[in-house]
């Protein structure tokens, strides 16, 4: 002990997992990894892993071909301990993970796959709360503007449309002609899906949006095409990331950071030995209102 306080000496992680069998390393693969809802998610991440021997991996994903490649070397090269897979949902994704299972856990963030185990937001629930927080402004024509839950397959899940059309019947409003757009998952695709609408016969008073990415495209349109956001239209997004505090979106909050935090800690606990017995839940969604829903309809009247 003598010795090894006067050289100073480090334990190597490398020789260490030599012994263990171990790499002391996580993978994530993450589609548009800048995105600020996925950074967000990394952040909980590297919070769980803060004073461990584990150090992080990012595979980014812009392409079906990157995902097949990337899970196919990680089944053939032992570089990782465990992996997190964030809203990846392809059946080439589905396929790798299934095969990388056999060897060592895998975790799933805003996704269902097979072989891994998954944390699921509750969707349906997030998108229930905007839009019956529209209809209690006095909305009626209410138009969602969807996104695919997977923007690199374009995977698309029925989740936040059953919470739009669980509002509307709560309301006992009519949902025979239903608006609902399914739009890129970005400000442009927001932009373009919410300018169309608003060249309807009759367009929408108010929008709910899928992202909040969308909503900021979404507030734009509506300022080019004259009108007021939370006086003559209503636009909600989806996430509660750092920007939307910024423009004054009402949005949803989704519990992005603590999702990485817990899948995080869920692969420390397999790796470890410590397993919880349960699968770990996620705290709900929740609204987060601010100016661009504006004031009751009736009052503004």
């Amino acid at each position: 002990m003598a010795v090894i306080r006067r050289l100073r000496f480090r334990p190597s992680t490398a020789a260490r997992g030599l012994v263990k069998g171990r790499t002391q390393t996580l993978g994530v693969l993450v589609p548009f990894f800048t995105k600020h809802y996925f950074l967000e998610i990394l952040r909980g991440i590297e919070q769980a892993l803060a004073g461990t021997d584990y150090s992080l991996i990012i595979y980014s994903v812009e392409r079906p071909e990157q995902a097949s490649a990337h899970l196919s070397f990680l089944s053939r090269v032992h570089r990782v301990d465990g992996l997190i897979v964030i809203a990846l949902s392809g059946r080439a994704v589905a396929t790798g993970c299934r095969r990388l299972a056999r060897r060592c856990p895998v975790v799933a963030i805003d996704a269902n796959l097979g072989g891994a185990m998954n944390l699921l937001p509750d969707h349906e629930l997030g998108m229930y709360l905007a839009v019956k927080h529209l209809i209690g402004l006095g909305h009626e024509r209410i138009a969602l503007v969807d996104r695919p839950e997977d923007p690199v397959f374009g995977t698309i899940t029925e989740a936040r449309r059953q919470g739009y059309r669980r509002a509307f019947r709560e309301a006992g409003l009519s949902l025979r002609s239903p608006r609902v757009v399914i739009a890129d998952y970005s400000q442009e695709g927001g932009y373009e899906a919410v300018g169309r609408l608003l060249t309807a016969r009759r367009p929408p008073t108010a929008v709910a949006c899928a992202s909040d990415l969308q909503a900021v495209g979404a507030l734009r349109a509506v300022e080019e095409a004259g009108l007021r956001v939370g006086a003559d239209i209503a636009v909600t997004g989806y996430h509660d990331v750092e920007l939307a505090r910024y423009v004054g979106l009402t949005t949803v909050h989704l519990p992005a950071f603590e999702m990485g935090e817990v899948s995080a800690g869920l692969l420390l606990s397999i790796l470890t030995g410590r397993q919880a017995a349960e699968q770990p839940t996620l705290p709900p969604p929740y609204l987060v209102v601010r100016a661009s829903c504006g004031r009751h309809r009736a009052q503004a009247r």
